[in-house]
């Protein structure tokens, strides 16, 4: 048995949580109840490095550097304000069990006192990091100031011109292969003559020797066999730096290896006793112990350690990212032994760990949508790891929704001519949706193998869909596609599907939709049964997995097109040209035919500590031509919920200044033009709770004004104009609070509409959640970009 909550009471009780939580971050936001009598709340500390005679122009760099050697840090705070030492404060509990001490402790932070500050210490490792940089001669100096019960510190570091490196000299007279290959990479050096003394840099150099050395072989060699020699004496703030190898490095280290024989353990467990008696040798490899498992012709794409071929560190490493990106494997290790019949060689072990081959996973789930439209769904998945002996991912996924409308969307009132309103909307669904994804390239041409740490894929999709819209339609769709996926690069993706065919079925349509589509030409033509056959192709750029940059952006183009090609072979076989109301058919059905382009472009500025600021531009155009006169109603642009403009629900703004007064269905809210705008201000509260500040403002447009049998214009005020349309863009702005806890983000963001496209929004703004220019409280999973 269920018992149904209303809404209304829903939402006053988060509202009354939210101002809970508010006040007890707000509250004791001092900090110094529970100092000690002879001690302060460390507050804050400043960092000033004063160098007039430094031309380096490092100081902003040094600055950061040394701010980050202050121990312990301060408190947490925002806007002035310590939330975390509020609730630390609040629950504070001598117990160490109950709900008070966990809340203490995890979402609590403890006081940070002023004697816990070691200012001598912190002024040392101040010095130390400045003589790293080659800041020989510096002062540092620090001023504790108490006032009251909190206390800050001022630390002031004096330096001068820095020495800097006058030459270089790489010791390597010696004839081993090693010093050849040192000084066959000189060119690529990072210690440059003229530039500052900095130890970092040495550092790093001595890493670059070695990544370069392990890719020529040189299996045993490591950055610490490398050491410097530094003279300073040459006067004039100058350096020579000398580079030399130990004296005592082993001599395994300075010999380049080459691999013999390559081992591939395709089905291995920590219980396996290793025996190689059951082998398979396969183009040179020993794959043990045979192919009942995953057979070695579609292994060995992802292997990239050839007998014979110097030892590789690149080859290493991908070799290990290509095996370990098949699903049929959850572990991926190599190992490395030196031959014991032959000198300068090494043996390899490729040890492959399987994952749970099937699965079978049942997910149930309450939807409520900014629609309005809520209620249950299961969805029954399927996975086959390794469907065909080529590690080839078989999902199956069937779903089942019910959905019905608990409250409309706007006052519901009736309009001249309108005889009844729809209420308590329901629709049901069901589908079916079928994937092999095969980790190769299958093409009817002969591709070389990609030197990628990404494995390619081919994607084959063919699905059934069945959609109940109980007072309205039925409607069935099939959809099937072959697609590519490959990344040349971590930043670089591109998907191509070559093939993509889907087949739209409207089917017992009711009276009252019936009335619609006659009355809405634009509509009817866009539910139409019809094919739509075409290519699709994708490109997105990253770099987010870069953590540690400040800018990070993200870019996500498609490009879709559909009957273009049958369109052109039609037409040059001579088929009858195609009309409004008689187009060209496949299989004895209309199909599609457009140009569809949409790009999604994202720039995060990283700033402090977890604070963010997240900018989104979307903008996306259709064209329909040819055989067609609009876009499928699948393929067409809305606007407006909880990944979008968030102070209005979805579809339910648009196109351009129309509005629509019977506020009966959604079905019409959609365009051929598409421009939105996202801001967003992402910072840290406490623990894994997030909050946010944002504005978002977008519209929809129609390409070209439709007309019905009458000449009246459908949708009047639709249309795209160049000189209008900043001035149609529904803006909405509001303020988020989300749960993250890494692996999963529950997001509130609470919407509030400030204008749309037709008038001031806030002029007759409603303080609650029901009807026109109220709030909107939008309840998601994971950002909304």
């Amino acid at each position: 048995m269920f018992a149904v909550i209303p809404v209304n009471f829903i939402f006053r009780k988060l509202a009354i949580v939210t101002v809970a939580m508010v006040l007890l971050l707000f509250s004791g936001c001092a900090g110094t109840k529970r100092i000690p009598k002879d001690d302060a709340l460390f507050t804050g500390f400043t960092v000033t490095v004063k160098g007039d005679k430094d031309s380096s122009n490092r100081q902003k760099v040094i600055k950061t550097e040394l701010a980050g050697t202050v121990r312990p840090k301060p408190n947490f705070s925002i806007l002035g304000m310590r939330p975390k030492l509020a609730i630390h404060n609040m629950f504070y509990t001598e117990k160490e069990k109950g709900i008070k001490h966990w809340i203490q402790t995890k979402l609590g932070e403890p006081p940070v006192l002023i004697s816990t500050v070691d200012t001598g210490s912190v002024n040392e490792v101040m010095h130390s990091r400045l003589h790293n940089r080659g800041y020989f001669n510096n002062t540092v100096q620090s001023k504790t100031n108490i006032k009251g019960k909190k206390a800050t510190i001022d630390f002031t570091a004096f330096i001068s011109e820095p020495y800097r490196i006058r030459k270089v000299t790489y010791t390597l007279a010696d004839s081993l292969p090693v010093h050849h290959d040192i000084q066959q990479a000189k060119t690529e050096s990072l210690l440059i003559p003229g530039d500052p003394y900095d130890l970092q840099t040495m550092t790093a150099e001595r890493v670059r020797i070695d990544a370069n050395l392990k890719n020529k072989g040189y299996y045993f060699f490591s950055p610490d066999m490398l050491i410097y020699s530094v003279d300073t004496t040459v006067g004039n703030r100058q350096a020579d730096v000398l580079m030399r190898l130990k004296r005592d490095v082993p001599g395994e280290s300075l010999q380049p290896y080459t691999l013999d024989d390559v081992y591939i353990f395709a089905n291995y467990t920590i219980a396996d006793s290793l025996s190689v008696s059951d082998t398979i040798d396969y183009k040179g490899y020993h794959y043990i112990p045979n192919e009942n498992y995953v057979r070695a012709r579609h292994l060995l794409r992802g292997v990239f350690l050839e007998h014979d071929s110097l030892y590789s560190r690149q080859n290493h490493l991908l070799t290990i990212n290509r095996l370990a990106g098949l699903p049929a494997y959850k572990f991926v290790n190599i190992d490395y032994k030196p031959d014991t019949t032959q000198v300068n060689k090494l043996d390899s072990f490729i040890y492959l760990t399987p994952s749970f081959k099937k699965s079978l996973r049942l997910e149930g789930r309450y939807v409520s949508k900014s629609t309005n439209f809520a209620g249950p769904g299961i969805t029954l998945s399927f996975r086959n790891r390794n469907a065909f002996k080529g590690s080839e991912l078989l999902t199956v996924e069937v779903t089942g929704n019910f959905e019905s409308q608990v409250g409309g969307r706007g006052s519901g009132t009736l309009t001249e001519g309108q005889t009844t309103v729809s209420k308590n909307l329901s629709s049901y669904e069901l589908g079916v949706q079928t994937t092999l994804t095969i980790p190769r390239i299958v093409s009817p041409f002969e591709l070389r193998n990609m030197r990628t740490e990404f494995v390619p894929k081919t994607r084959m999709a063919l699905g059934f869909n069945f959609l109940d819209r109980v007072q309205y339609f039925q409607m069935n769709s099939f959809n099937a596609s072959y697609a590519y996926n490959w990344r040349p690069k971590a930043k670089f993706t591109h998907d191509i599907t070559p093939i993509n065919i889907q087949y739209v079925q409207l089917a017992n349509t009711t009276d009252v939709f019936k009335e619609l589509l006659a009355e809405n030409p634009f509509l009817r033509r866009s539910f139409q049964d019809q094919f739509i056959v075409g290519s699709m192709y994708q490109f997105t750029f990253t770099n987010q997995m870069e953590t540690k940059r400040t800018h990070q952006f993200f870019d996500n183009f498609i490009l879709d097109g559909s009957g273009n090609l049958i369109n052109g072979i039609q037409t040059l076989t001579g088929a009858d040209d195609p009309e409004d109301e008689k187009p060209r058919t496949l299989a004895g059905k209309p199909y599609s035919q457009y140009v569809r382009a949409e790009n999604d472009f994202r720039y995060y500025f990283n700033f402090g500590t977890e604070s963010q600021i997240v900018t989104r531009l979307l903008a996306g155009i259709g064209y329909a031509h040819g055989n067609s006169t609009v876009l499928p109603y699948v393929k067409q642009f809305s606007i407006g919920g909880p990944n979008s403009i968030r102070a209005f629900r979805a579809r339910s703004i648009g196109p351009g200044t129309f509005e629509d007064t019977t506020r009966t269905t959604y079905f019409d809210q959609t365009g051929e033009i598409k421009l939105e705008g996202n801001i967003e201000y992402r910072f840290p509260l406490a623990g894994f709770f997030k909050g946010a500040l944002f504005v978002d403002a977008g519209n929809i447009w129609l390409m070209n004004e439709v007309r019905d049998e009458n000449g009246k214009v459908d949708r009047p005020g639709g249309k795209f104009e160049s000189s209008q349309f900043l001035n149609e863009l529904a803006i909405g702005t509001g303020f988020g609070l989300r749960v993250d806890v890494e692996f999963f983000v529950l997001r509130f963001d609470l919407g509030i509409p400030v204008r749309t496209p037709q008038r001031n929004a806030l002029s007759d703004f409603k303080f609650g959640f029901k009807g026109d220019n109220s709030m909107v409280l939008n309840i998601a999973i994971g950002y909304p970009f």
